[in-house]
């Protein structure tokens, strides 16, 4: 009864708001987008229906409701964002990580950097959060989250010191977590943000977007690794990893297939300011690849991250709104945020982003904030080092284990106490703000280079 009862007083709150005087400065168009915004942030807070299923919402009240009131506006403007350029990138990245996935590469990899820590607990420490991170730029954070905790879960529960198996567990979330930051494909904001930039005419490539994310997630690795060690003292002298025993999948000739599309795509990516193809379309490469010559199966294609997909489209789509309506415009003016400098704008922006997007999906997070910081009058570079810092902000879901996939899955292992997760991510989150505005000088001699 919980479902029926929260849609209806989210409905019965939605009408109230509309009929209200509270809205009356706004534009009949601004009013209906204020009211699909709040039904939208409602769902995807309280998870009220699944959070895809709210994409739906959104963009059946947009055509039904909203589109009569914009006058030349089209439908498209509305459902063209659920096959956008982003969700092509996010699709090949989706099918790249399943070709990992199914050969058992990506656990080579993870058990043979682990294997070569040898066993020295800071190293090993490291080495879980090194780990984590460089596979989540390029997969799925939830999958190498899993990967990870199966991997070391039988280690962590043969462990005396308690506060050492603490440590483990959360460097494998914290790890996934930052790790998405540093690639437009590691986790679902940054593909937002560089969707809005590039309609905006501001152009950041896929190398780019490594070369300042990059050092960010470095030094934030750095930092979560030695608060972990602050927060968790141990005694520990010795590590013993456990490794699978299975490797027959690992054998199959398709693995070097695997292993060559992965380098070439990544390569590809890296260098498109030389060759000029947009990294939607490499990402198609894998896409064409494993599905034609059998690689990837059927089962393989239905078990994409579909949703994530669908979650993504009703975040840009609603994006769409906010700006065909003029509401992000109207937002900025009555926050204030013309008013403030720069690093005001920035500093309070990626803060309201970093604190929220622990109480709901870091994609949906993105999507309603970003399009906030689309409505400041900004010049092109300075606008881009706002919208990339709200894309790597929504990525500081650190705090409680329903921020993000990642916390929840290491907190299901019965080993955590909420209170673990906080104290350590609290302080990565407060330190994450503090450098994105030191990072700022940086951002601008890299985008406009």
């Amino acid at each position: 009864m919980k479902r029926p009862l929260g849609l209806i007083l989210t409905a019965i709150a939605a009408v109230l708001l509309y009929k209200l005087p509270l809205l009356s400065s706004m534009t009949e168009p601004q009013k209906v987008t204020a009211i699909i915004f709040f039904v939208a942030a409602i769902l995807w807070i309280f998870e009220l229906i699944p959070l895809y299923a709210t994409s739906f919402v959104i963009v059946i009240l947009e055509v039904l409701w909203l589109l009569p009131k914009i006058e030349g506006a089209k439908a498209s403007t509305f459902l063209s964002p659920f096959f956008s350029t982003t969700i092509i990138l996010f699709l090949g990245g989706f099918v790249l990580a399943k070709g990992l996935e199914s050969y058992k590469i990506d656990e080579l990899v993870a058990e043979k950097i682990l294997e070569n820590t040898g066993g020295r607990p800071g190293l090993t420490l490291f080495a879980f959060l090194a780990v984590s991170g460089f596979l989540s730029m390029w997969m799925s954070n939830t999958a190498v989250t899993a990967l990870m905790l199966a991997v070391t879960l039988p280690v962590v529960r043969k462990l005396a010191d308690k506060n050492y198996a603490k440590a483990l567990l959360i460097s494998i979330a914290f790890g996934a977590n930052i790790g998405g930051m540093g690639t437009p494909i590691g986790t679902p904001p940054n593909a937002i943000a560089l969707d809005y930039l590039k309609k905006a005419g501001v152009g950041i490539n896929f190398a780019r977007w490594v070369a300042f994310a990059l050092p960010f997630v470095v030094i934030l690795t750095i930092i979560a690794w030695l608060f972990l060690y602050f927060f968790f003292p141990h005694k520990v002298e010795k590590v013993e990893m456990h490794v699978s025993a299975d490797t027959t999948r690992r054998r199959d000739p398709r693995v070097k297939v695997i292993i060559i599309v992965s380098l070439l795509t990544a390569l590809l990516w890296l260098t498109e300011s030389i060759h000029k193809i947009d990294a939607a379309y490499i990402a198609l490469l894998p896409v064409l690849i494993y599905f034609s010559f059998n690689i990837l199966e059927r089962k393989d294609f239905n078990s994409l991250s579909w949703d994530v997909l669908i979650l993504m489209g009703g975040g840009l789509s609603l994006g769409e709104a906010f700006k065909v309506s003029g509401l992000g415009s109207y937002i900025v003016n009555s926050l204030g945020l013309t008013n403030l400098s720069f690093t005001g704008q920035l500093a309070l922006l990626a803060g309201i982003t970093a604190i929220i997007t622990n109480f709901m999906s870091n994609t949906s997070t993105a999507a309603l904030i970003i399009p906030l910081a689309m409505g400041l009058s900004l010049d092109p570079v300075h606008q881009a080092i706002l919208v990339v810092s709200i894309g790597l902000s929504a990525s500081a879901s650190m705090l409680l284990p329903i921020s993000t996939p990642p916390n929840a899955i290491v907190y299901s292992s019965g080993e955590l106490k909420v209170m673990d997760m906080f104290k350590t991510g609290f302080a990565i989150l407060v330190l994450q703000i503090l450098i994105l505005l030191t990072f700022e000088r940086f951002m601008i001699g890299l985008i406009i280079k």
